[in-house]
């Protein structure tokens, strides 16, 4: 597995202005986590034992406007392309879980994020729609998308060190991506 590979969801909603144009407009939101580090700890805490789950993670958030250029008549197999721009954003999060069972009512938990890092993406995706029903209300879609990405900085790799310290590589470079994508589609007449 490539280990820049990420796994996460994304979902998009489009509008056809025209019920005969080939093409429709919309939003796509997602998210993708980069990479997870997850270690437990105990400790003493002002005389008690206490058990912690210290938890990282570098994740993507992405904003796109779409617009997809298909055919409008209905049939098993429609295949499309995709053009969209937006952005991309970048932020990592730690969380301190305490796992102990003294407490009641409360939640002893802590989490952080980073400074969130926009970088604008455009690019373009190919694919096809498998309908699953007569009225082509249901659909299958398989698609690949390539996003070329501006330069940003980043964290990856979360690290946590023996005594719960976290620690991430800073990166700065483009922030291109090949999203292969499954989805269902849903269409609302």
């Amino acid at each position: 597995m490539n280990a820049d590979a990420g796994y996460g969801l994304r979902a998009n909603v489009l509008y056809r202005p025209n019920y005969t144009a080939p093409v429709k407009l919309g939003l796509e939101l997602g998210i993708l986590e980069k990479s997870r580090a997850s270690q437990y700890f105990s400790a003493n805490v002002s005389g008690y034992y206490d058990d912690f789950k210290v938890s990282a993670t570098s994740n993507i958030f992405s904003l796109m406007f779409l617009a997809r250029f298909q055919s409008s008549h209905p049939h098993k197999l429609k295949p499309f392309i995709d053009v969209t721009a937006g952005w991309n954003v970048f932020f990592s999060t730690v969380s301190v879980e305490d796992l102990s069972y003294y407490y009641s009512g409360y939640d002893p938990s802590y989490s952080n994020s980073s400074k969130a890092r926009w970088a604008l993406s455009y690019g373009g995706a190919g694919g096809v729609d498998i309908s699953l029903n007569r009225r082509d209300d249901i659909g299958l879609e398989l698609k690949v998308a390539y996003l070329i990405g501006s330069y940003t900085d980043y964290l990856t790799d979360p690290y946590i060190d023996g005594n719960g310290n976290v620690s991430f590589q800073n990166n700065n470079s483009r922030t291109d991506m090949l999203i292969p994508q499954a989805g269902i589609r849903i269409s609302i007449h």
